[in-house]
Order: C-alpha cells, then structure tokens, then sequence
C-alpha cells in the first residue's frame, strides 16, 4: 500500500473512532450498557449478540446449538444477569444467565408453547413474559430464580410483549381479537385492567413503558391486518410515543418499510429498534429476515443511526 493509502484507511479509521466518540458524547451515559440483539447466519440457529456503542464492535454472549436458537434477551435491571429464550420451532424454553462467564439456567421448560418477550421488574425479582401460539399468546409472571410460575392473563384475546411500569405496580400489554387491537395497562395487585389506546385503522403492538413512567413506546402498523400476516411488507410500520397523561401520540419514525420491537434506553433519551427500511429493493426475492438491521434513534426522532450491516437477520434489540 502506497503512503497516501495508508494515510486514508489511518484517517477512515480515525474518523469511525471520532464518530463513535460524538456518539456517546452527546447522547448516553458515561457507562452506556451493550445493546442485545439476536443475528442469523444463513442456514443456521440465531445467536445473542451484544453491541458495544463506545467502540462499535460487536461480540457474541450465547451461542446457539444444531437443535435450537437463543433469542429476545433482555438485561436485568442492575446489569448482572440477561434472561433469554431456547426456541426449537413452536416451542420455547426461559433461561437466565447470572454472569457472562456463567451457565445458564433453565426457569421455564417448554410445556407453555413458544415464550416470547420476557421482561424483568424493576427491582429484578421476577420477570413477565408471553406464551402460547401466534394465535394466542397469554401473560405469565416467574420469579427470577424460578418459583412461582403463574398466569396472569388468560383468554380469548392474544396477549404479547408485556412492561413492567418503572415502579413495578402495573404492566402494559398489547392485546389483539377480532381484527382490533388495543395497549392495555394491568394492575398486578388487583388485576384490573384499563385500555391506554384502542386502535381502529392501524395495528398497534409491542407498547414499552418509559423509564420515567410517562410515555408508552409502540409499533404502528398500517392497516388492521395482524403481525403474523404472510406478507407483512405490504403495510409497513412505524415508532411511536403516548403521552399518558395528555394522550397525545407522536411519530418517532416514519413507516418506510417495517420499523418495530423499539426498546428505551436506560435514561429514555434513545431508542433501539429493528427495520429494514434501507433494503435495496421491495420483493418477493429478497427474504423479510435477510434486510432487517439494528438501529437507534433519538426520542424526537433525530439522530437515526444503523448500528448493524450484516447480510442476514439482525433484530430483536434490547438496551
């Protein structure tokens, strides 16, 4: 390489690093916590990867097997610990990982049909999660060491992706029957229930509550055709906040292609979410998985970033 080269790859590299540097400068924390996401390989079981923003780098935290995937991980509320799930097909087993040097333990078997989106409590005692079928999905509650399994929301109605309210009194959850979907906000002690949005022309899914208690993260999807639809590019999706209080609804992202499953940072200034929005052509030809990435944006909507450029599935992103 000629000196003017080594001079331009030393300089890009440099500016990476700046860019980074700016990155967390302006927005995070001085000790901003990996992002959790789970990626695929061609032909292969997907993986728990953690994303590093004060260096960019990316390394892999649990390894699949021949036999099943690792997935949804969540962090515990002090850092310690990740809860995830073993899916092998239309089934799913809980885990918890105490370490990173650790093994990890089995809470929940695979008696519950598939388990999805478990979500720790504020204090980090017990974790809320859904399972069932795509068609029917219930809310249970565990305890993080494995006692105390319980149903918490049985019925008709599809229950999914459950949030703990930062002070652990409620949870939000979106609800989906006869082509209506709701958010729905539950008291754990009594279990009365209150609708926090019903939805007529969209399709709302996957609320998350706001670390200070106020707003309600959730993805927007045109039309009334439900997630599991054969061909969800057809309508799109996007970010949006809920104001509690004044009711008011802003858009975070617009709907080009799907943007969904966004999740807060720990001091709500940022969001991650996945999206295929930069796929280079709308077919049949390219798979859904094969164009979603990992990306962040500010809660205003500023400051859209891709973290992830990887030639299979990146998703499911968690802060």
């Amino acid at each position: 390489m000629s000196r003017s080269g080594r001079v331009g790859a030393s300089a890009a590299r440099l500016a990476r690093t700046a860019a980074w540097a700016s990155l967390l400068a302006a927005c995070l924390s001085p000790e901003p916590r990996d992002i959790l996401f789970q990626a695929q390989q061609p032909g292969g079981p997907e993986d728990i990867y953690a994303f590093r923003l004060r260096d960019g780098t990316i390394h892999r935290l649990v390894r699949a097997d021949t036999l099943s995937s690792r997935s949804l991980a969540a962090w515990s509320p002090d850092g310690r610990s990740i809860v995830f799930t073993r899916e092998f097909g239309d089934t799913a087993q809980l885990y918890v990982l105490d370490s990173l040097s650790g093994t990890p333990r089995r809470i929940v078997g695979g008696t519950l049909g598939f388990i999805a989106f478990p979500d720790w409590s504020p204090d980090g005692t017990r974790i809320l999660f859904s399972a069932g079928t795509h068609e029917r999905y219930s809310i249970y509650l565990i305890g993080a060491d494995g006692s105390g399994l319980r149903p918490l929301l049985q019925d008709t109605v599809t229950y999914r992706s459950p949030s703990w309210s930062p002070d652990g009194s409620e949870f939000a959850v979106s609800s989906y029957r006869n082509g209506r979907s709701e958010i729905r906000i539950v008291n754990l002690a009594t279990g009365a229930q209150r609708a926090a949005l019903v939805a007529d022309s969209t399709y709302v899914d996957f609320a998350q509550w706001s670390p200070r208690g106020d707003e309600l993260l959730m993805t927007v999807y045109r039309g009334t055709q439900p997630l599991y639809a054969p061909e969800p590019r057809e309508y799109g999706s996007s970010l949006a906040i809920l104001d509690l209080e004044t009711g008011r609804f802003t858009a975070i992202t617009d709907s080009r292609g799907l943007n969904n499953y966004g999740r807060w940072s720990r001091d709500g200034r940022w969001i991650v979410f996945q999206s295929n929005r930069y796929e280079s052509e709308r077919s049949d030809s390219i798979p859904l998985l094969e164009s979603l990435e990992v990306y962040i944006v500010r809660r205003d909507g500023t400051g859209l970033r891709r973290l992830t450029t990887n030639t299979w599935f990146d998703g499911h992103p968690s802060w």
